[in-house]
């Protein structure tokens, strides 16, 4: 069975298969400029968040470009049933935004070497090393509709990372490409490719602030020479694409 993608910017991606639409790491508003106007969204957002209708909705970390204050609200709200999942860090934060209007059930905690099993798909975390900026930061990965999708979120790049995350057969790998804030740059990304030998890399994580950085042209150069043969995708900003 086929998924459908779409990338939103950033590290966000929304996932649709077999019936369930699953929202990761989405940053749609522009809650992180600060008053001297650095960390502004270089685009507008692709997608308004109370028009995407999520099932659930998973937050690698705490990070204001992962878990969106500004439109959480939108995202997860007392008028759909969408459930949020997320490290112990995130949930809390989460439910200071959210209140009391949303039921505990929804809010799911999925912390390093934990699995959440739906009718329709399996997520389980593993570790990105994301240091000491967020101690309990995740990668995961998604199960939906026959593929495995392997989220590495932000983590620094590791020589024993594969040992560490113990991956399955993988048939996407979404990869931070910024090379900043503790984040793998091309070259970096281009190794995690030799690493886990996905069936397809899809490069994240640049042009959503001037202050991330990020070359996906320097990543098809570099992943080209370290991981030669083996496939890419560059998506657009609101691309929705069937894999």
């Amino acid at each position: 069975m086929n998924i459908k993608m779409s990338w939103l910017g950033g590290a966000g991606f929304v996932i649709k298969a077999d019936g369930i639409t699953v929202g990761v790491d989405l940053y749609l508003s522009n809650a992180c400029m600060r008053p001297d106007g650095s960390f502004k969204r270089l685009t507008p957002a692709p997608a308004k968040p109370d028009g995407l209708n999520l099932d659930y909705l998973i937050a690698s970390h705490e990070h204001g470009d992962h878990l969106d204050i500004g439109s959480l609200k939108q995202l997860v709200n007392k008028n759909n049933s969408t459930c949020l999942i997320a490290p112990t860090t995130a949930i809390v934060e989460a439910k200071k935004i959210l209140g009391n209007e949303i039921s505990s059930e929804r809010f799911i905690i999925l912390n390093r070497g934990e699995s959440y099993k739906s009718q329709k798909f399996t997520v389980r975390a593993c570790l990105a090393d994301h240091g000491t900026d967020s101690i309990d930061a995740i990668g995961f990965f998604l199960c939906v509709g026959n593929k495995n999708i392997y989220f590495i979120g932000d983590t620094c790049f590791r020589t024993d990372m594969s040992e560490i995350v113990k991956p399955d057969i993988i048939d996407i790998m979404l990869v931070p490409i910024n090379g900043r804030f503790g984040n793998p740059d091309s070259k970096e990304a281009a190794y995690f490719m030799q690493m886990f030998k996905p069936g397809l890399t899809i490069p994240c994580h640049y042009w959503l602030f001037a202050e991330h950085g990020g070359d996906p042209g320097e990543f098809l150069r570099q992943s080209d020479v370290i991981a030669p043969g083996h496939k890419k995708y560059l998506m657009a900003i609101g691309e929705e694409k069937e894999f």
